[in-house]
C-alpha cells in the first residue's frame, strides 16, 4: 500500500492530540476552573490528587480542611466543582465548566456561563498553574 504525505501528516496530528491533554494534570486543569469560578489569582490554590479524577482543592489559607472537590471528565473535556459548605456553593461552582489545552499544551482555556453576564473565559499558563 502506498501511503503519501497527506496520510502520514494526519496520523501524527491525531497522535499529538492526547498527549498535549495528557501533559496537564487534573490538579492544573482544576485550579484553572477554580480561579475562574471565584476570580482568584492560580497560585493562591492548594491542591491534591483524590482518587480517580476527583481533586481537593482549597484556598492557600485554609485552615486544614479541604473546601472544594473537582471532576474532571478528559473524554468531554469539563470539569464540576463542588464546595464542601453550601453557603460557598454559590451558581458559578453549581455548573459544568468547559476547558481547552492550548498552544501546544503550555497553557488551558476555561470557559463557564456566568448567569448575568454572559460567558466568561480566561486563558492560563502551565507556569501559573503550578503550585
Amino acid at each position: 500500500m502506498k501511503v503519501n504525505n497527506w496520510m502520514l501528516l494526519g496520523l501524527a496530528l491525531v497522535a499529538s492530540t492526547p498527549t498535549m491533554a495528557a501533559n496537564m494534570s487534573n490538579e492544573q486543569i482544576c485550579t484553572a476552573g477554580l480561579s475562574l469560578a471565584l476570580d482568584k489569582k492560580p497560585r493562591g490554590i492548594k491542591t491534591q490528587a483524590g482518587s480517580g479524577k476527583r481533586v481537593l482543592l482549597s484556598l492557600k489559607d485554609f485552615d486544614g480542611d479541604w473546601e472544594y472537590r473537582c471532576e474532571v471528565s478528559r473524554s468531554s473535556k469539563t470539569m464540576k466543582l463542588e464546595a464542601r459548605e453550601g453557603r460557598k456553593n454559590d451558581t458559578y461552582l453549581n455548573q459544568t465548566i468547559r476547558y481547552k489545552v492550548t498552544n501546544s499544551a503550555r497553557s488551558i482555556e476555561v470557559l463557564m456561563k456566568k448567569h448575568q453576564s454572559g460567558v466568561k473565559s480566561e486563558t492560563y499558563n502551565a507556569m501559573q498553574l503550578k503550585s
